[in-house]
């Protein structure tokens, strides 16, 4: 099914949908959105975001595009050192709390050239080897983009013994098409990979893609910020760089603002699968937003953990408590900022995470959505 993305509009109380191509009806995406505080969905912005490259420590070309989209919704902009994006925008009290999504992705360093144009890599992020073999890779160089395929030993010519255990990532290379010459001459060590592939809908209502993990999380900050014109909170936004090694530019972030709270907003992993246990599924797929009492990195304040499950509950957000054995995120290094911050993520359930195939579901962004647009909206109450 292709993707298709239309501009709509309210005229006379119905909605419009601008420049539309004679096409079948069961070719057009997202007509059946909902509105959320008073606008449907730009899922556009996501597929943008989602198709852009920005391996930890190269976010470049995603900052940018948030940027340009950043300028109209906040009052002040700037980048740091480590290349964060923060932004503020006035609120209605003198109380402030930070909205956090980091705009790196996982990907790979080429490490060595063969003499045979060869690309031996290593990982930036944790990445599973097992999901990249025969993935189409962009290796970034300071003459441009080169598109190649990672490889392995042929089925054909390996011993029985080798084909009954999994592929190491030592084992797997880059095939750009080069010589041993062209190569050296072309590629640098260093120079970036990240994983290609195409932002496509699966099913009536959910979307595949790589980098999920986490431009959702930056698609849904940028949503509510279009939605709420005057919240209660003054806003810190931080699009954080190298969460995927180490929440690295959300501490630096979070040590230069004062705030009262802390929202992390990111992709998280849903076992919903085969071969898992129904206990063992952390999340599910169209069960909404994930609140999180408890990863590897955090553990929410009881106050903030029984709050944002009151705010959905008047508001008719649907959601989902995160237990999470493992995994972190940047709410893992805001939260120890200074002298701490109250702290806790708001995840979209994601199945294939760390992959170039991540899937997510429609619902559960909009109900990520919603939920930030409660907070700044109406503030989450603090007992105890």
């Amino acid at each position: 099914m292709s993707i298709l993305f239309y501009n709509f509009s309210l005229s006379n109380g119905i909605f419009l949908c601008e420049n539309l191509p004679k096409v079948p009806f069961v070719s057009i995406m997202y007509l059946h959105s909902t509105r959320v505080y008073g606008r449907i969905m730009d899922f556009a912005t996501l597929k943008t975001l989602c198709q852009l490259d920005g391996v930890s420590g190269r976010e470049d070309a995603v900052r940018q595009e948030i940027s340009n989209q950043l300028h109209s919704l906040v009052q002040d902009i700037r980048t740091d050192v480590l290349g964060n994006l923060i932004a503020f925008k006035k609120g209605r009290t003198n109380q402030n709390i930070i909205l956090c999504a980091h705009m790196d992705e996982v990907g790979l360093m080429v490490k060595y050239i063969s003499p045979e144009g060869f690309l031996s890599f290593v990982p930036v992020g944790g990445i599973d080897p097992r999901t990249l073999l025969a993935q189409r890779v962009r290796v970034h160089t300071s003459q441009g983009v080169l598109r190649g395929v990672i490889g392995t030993k042929p089925a054909h010519i390996t011993q029985e013994a080798e084909r009954g255990k999994a592929v190491a990532m030592t084992e797997l290379f880059i095939d750009v098409g080069l010589t041993g010459q062209e190569a050296t001459e072309q590629v640098q060590l260093g120079d970036f990979v990240t994983l290609e592939r195409s932002f496509e809908q699966v099913g009536p209502n959910c979307f595949c893609s790589k980098a999920f993990d986490d431009r959702v999380g930056c698609f849904c900050i940028l949503e509510a910020l279009k939605r709420v014109k005057n919240p209660l909170y003054g806003v810190h936004v931080v699009f954080s760089s190298q969460e995927e090694v180490g929440l690295r530019g959300a501490g630096t972030a979070a040590f230069g603002l004062e705030a009262d709270l802390a929202l992390a907003i990111d992709a998280t992993g849903a076992a919903d699968i085969p071969l898992c246990r129904p206990q063992d599924y952390i999340v599910r797929l169209g069960g909404g937003v994930a609140i999180s009492a408890i990863d590897s990195s955090t553990i929410t304040p009881t106050w903030l953990f029984e709050g944002l499950k009151k705010l959905s509950a008047a508001h008719d957000i649907s959601h989902q408590v995160r237990i999470a054995p493992r995994g972190g995120n940047d709410a893992g290094a805001i939260h120890r900022s200074r002298t701490g911050i109250a702290s806790c993520a708001l995840s979209v359930p994601t199945r294939n995470i760390h992959s170039n195939v991540e899937v997510v579901h429609q619902k559960d962004i909009e109900a990520t959505v919603a939920l930030l647009c409660a907070v700044l909206e109406n503030g989450v109450e603090k007992r105890g």
